[in-house]
Order: structure tokens, then sequence, then C-alpha cells
């Protein structure tokens, strides 16, 4: 794919010149193994094609194109930049960089701080207990109506706004009451991936009070019910789309 440079002419020896429109000289570039880029003019419908890229100058009546970022010259107008999108409703649970996250009195400035560490990536505000998750990444989602969660990403101007998948439904401080069975998971995430590898599981409680316990709980018609030293989850499928997105500094 070729990076787009509109109102400009390339410098350099062209191999191959011809008049074509400006699709047909894109295309015939683009099946060239040897063509590393090629300018077209509006005016006289000619292109060039070029076997290497010097450098570019700005030319309002032409269209430049190249297999790589022309050193010294502006950005591209379909090069990939840094996003910032919004959540409401959702946890993003892994790859924290701080095990017990940290205290912030709101989402915002738990947004502030990530936006702070080169190394955050994400992170999920939780307004339950007032803690800041900050994130290098994360495994999977959540929908938890007290979960505020940001993004940062790479990605072309012409690209939708991105969605979250949430397959679980997370229940803080709660038990799910059904038929359960004990299982040997011996963290949340494994009592979960037990959960999720099981068709007949339709959600699970964490026991938090040591020793650790989980319980795999069978159906699809499961309702949590408030109890202390509990997590639970339940099978769930939710699309989740930004509140907003905006562009941000580079972050790499």
């Amino acid at each position: 794919e070729f990076l787009d440079y509109p109102g400009t002419a390339l410098r350099g020896s062209p191999s191959a010149e011809f008049r074509r429109p400006l699709d047909d000289c894109r295309k015939i570039c683009q099946e060239r193994s040897g063509c590393a880029g090629f300018d077209h003019s509006s005016v006289t419908n000619l292109c060039r094609l070029f076997p290497a890229v010097a450098s570019a100058q700005s030319d309002p009546l032409s269209t430049g194109g190249a297999r790589q970022k022309i050193q010294g010259y502006g950005d591209p107008a379909n090069a990939e930049s840094w996003y910032y999108a919004s959540f409401s409703g959702v946890d993003l649970w892994g790859g924290d960089l701080v095990t017990k996250g940290l205290d912030a009195p709101n989402a915002e400035s738990c947004s502030t701080l990530c936006d702070s560490r080169t190394a955050c990536r994400a992170f999920t505000y939780n307004q339950e207990v007032n803690r800041c998750f900050l994130k290098s990444g994360f495994d999977f989602v959540q929908s938890y109506p007290l979960g505020r969660s940001g993004l940062y990403f790479k990605a072309k101007p012409s690209a939708p706004p991105p969605t979250l998948n949430a397959d679980w439904e997370l229940f803080t401080t709660s038990g799910l009451i059904g038929n359960s069975m004990e299982s040997a998971a011996i963290s949340y995430q494994e009592c979960m991936q037990q959960c999720n590898s099981d068709g007949g599981c339709g959600g699970f409680t964490w026991v938090t009070a040591r020793p650790n316990r989980c319980f795999l709980v069978n159906g699809t018609n499961l309702y949590p019910v408030r109890r202390k030293g509990m997590t639970s989850a339940r099978k769930n499928s939710r699309t989740v789309t930004p509140d907003f997105v905006r562009a941000v500094a580079p972050r790499d």
C-alpha cells in the first residue's frame, strides 16, 4: 500500500513516463516491484514512475505516492497517527502496570496519569473504589457500569472508530446463585477461562477469602446477590462503541 502525498511532485530520475489517469498510474507502480514511487500531473495526465525517491517538492497540480515515507518531507495523508478513545461502562482486564492500582478522585485524573506515562496504553477507572488501573494492554473486556476506560491506539485517518467486545458482565461484591460446581482454578482469570471453555457454564463466582475458591455456575438466567468477599461474572455479548475519539501526540 502506498503512502499518499497530495499536492506533491517527486524528485529523482524516473524510470518511465506515460500518460494515464491517476488510478492507472498508481496501479502500474504498485504492480512493479522495482517502482518505489510515482507522481501524476492533473494538468498533463503525465504519470512518472521512480525506482527510488530522492525527495519531493510541493506542487498543487500533482499527486505523489511512495512505498516508504519520504524523509525530510511532510507526513503522508494516509499515515497512521495516534488516537485516544474513551469508553463508559467497561472494565479492561489485565496488563496492569501497578497491580493494586493508584488512588485517583475521578476518571479524568486517571486519564491524566496514563497520558503522562509513555508505557501506558490503556486504563480503567473503578468509580466504586476510586482506583485507577494503568495498563500496558489488556486481555479481555468486561461490562461494568462503574468502569470508565481509555485506550490509546494507532490508525489511519480513514479508519472507523474502534469497538470493544465485552464477553463478560462483572459484578463486584456479589455471588451468582444457581447450580454451581467448585473448580480447582487458582486465579480469577483461570476461573473465567474454565467457565468460558464449558458450554454449560453461564458464569462464575470467585471467592477472595483465603483460600481463594472458584465456583462455576450453570445456566443462562443468572442473577447476582450481594456477598462480601466475592466477585462474579456472567457470560455476555456486547459491542461497545467509544464515547469519543481524539487525536493525541505520538506515544512511540
